[in-house]
């Protein structure tokens, strides 16, 4: 048994139907999202995929909501998703409903794997079985920033996502599209091997990206007149250098397998946080768009011997009532 799931034994609930050699479902338009009505101790989705939040003794979701009124839309990837939660009880949109005294309901708005492009698409195509919205906080932006390395951005007019090679072996694209020389020499010359941008540059699409679908929200959300932040997700090394006793062990075992690091450590830094935080910020400013970047926020007010991340990206059960209180401390 892994160090991971012998300190977190409920993670196999998510290994084995929520990653994408699990049963993430085809969607048309959107590409894929979570299983259906799937039941489980760890993990439950409605009757279109999206994850249940507990409010008191009742559980909600996008097209299972009750009798909860109006609501409020906690909207991202994996890490609103919930994965790293022992149950659905433990994800963000659930501790925000302990902590929240007001009376709407927080729904899981959620996809896991999501960029910005989905995540806003997750809206347009189910914004029908939604009551009236008065407040949606979107908690994202990594995931824009990690595909904004990958060479095959420069040929999507929306970004690129994840699974991209497992759609692409489904739907090649014309020989002529695949090779930019023509004639003989096209069956001769075999293709450069592309190069991913720099750092600079990864930021700059990204935040560019992230502000063109804010934009987007911020139009749909006005039809609820509903109130609307963008929170710049937290990574464990933006937060802090070290991590608790568990997550360094956890770290360890994942970077002996070929872990975050490997592929994204130069993201990790501070400098990166800092740099991407400053350009969303602007760019919400000049949107009318509240932000917070909450790596910085989660550093202030985090015990340095805390188990908060269950790896790089996803949160503990008590990472995610940490933040969920820190976020209603600052909304």
């Amino acid at each position: 048994m892994s160090i991971r799931t012998e300190l977190a034994p409920y993670l196999r609930g998510y290994d084995e139907k929520f990653t994408s050699k699990g049963e993430i479902r085809w969607l048309p338009h959107l590409l894929y999202f979570h299983p259906k009505s799937y039941r489980s101790d760890v993990v439950n989705t409605d009757s279109v995929g999206f994850r249940y939040a507990t409010h008191g003794e009742r559980s909600h979701s996008v097209a299972d909501r009750g009798d909860t009124g109006p609501v409020r839309l906690l909207a991202g990837s994996s890490t609103v998703f919930g994965i790293g939660a022992s149950s659905d009880a433990w994800t963000l949109p659930s501790r925000l409903n302990v902590h929240d005294e007001r009376p709407e309901t927080w729904l899981n708005f959620g996809g896991r794997s999501f960029n910005s492009t989905q995540e806003l698409l997750l809206l347009t195509l189910y914004r029908h079985l939604l009551p009236r919205v008065d407040e949606i906080v979107i908690f994202s932006g990594f995931n824009n920033l990690s595909l904004a390395r990958m060479p095959q951005t420069r040929d999507e007019d929306h970004g690129t996502f994840f699974q991209y090679h497992m759609y692409n072996d489904m739907f090649p694209k014309p020989a002529a599209e695949r090779s930019p020389a023509r004639g003989l020499l096209r069956a001769r010359r075999e293709p450069a091997e592309p190069v991913a941008p720099g750092i600079g540059e990864q930021i700059a699409y990204a935040a560019d990206l992230t502000l063109r679908h804010l934009d987007a929200w911020k139009a749909l959300a006005s039809t609820w007149d509903a109130k609307i932040t963008y929170i710049l997700q937290p990574l464990s090394g933006w937060v802090r250098d070290k991590g608790s006793r568990e997550e360094e062990l956890i770290f360890d075992e994942l970077e002996r397998m070929g872990g975050f690091a490997a592929m994204y450590g130069d993201i990790l830094s501070r400098e990166v946080n800092a740099e991407y935080a400053a350009l969303l910020a602007k760019g919400a400013a000049g949107l009318g768009v509240d932000f917070l970047d909450f790596s910085p926020v989660m550093a202030d007010a985090a015990d340095p011997d805390e188990w908060l991340f269950i790896d790089r990206i996803h949160l503990t059960d008590g990472g995610h009532d940490f933040v969920a209180r820190t976020i209603l401390e600052h909304i």
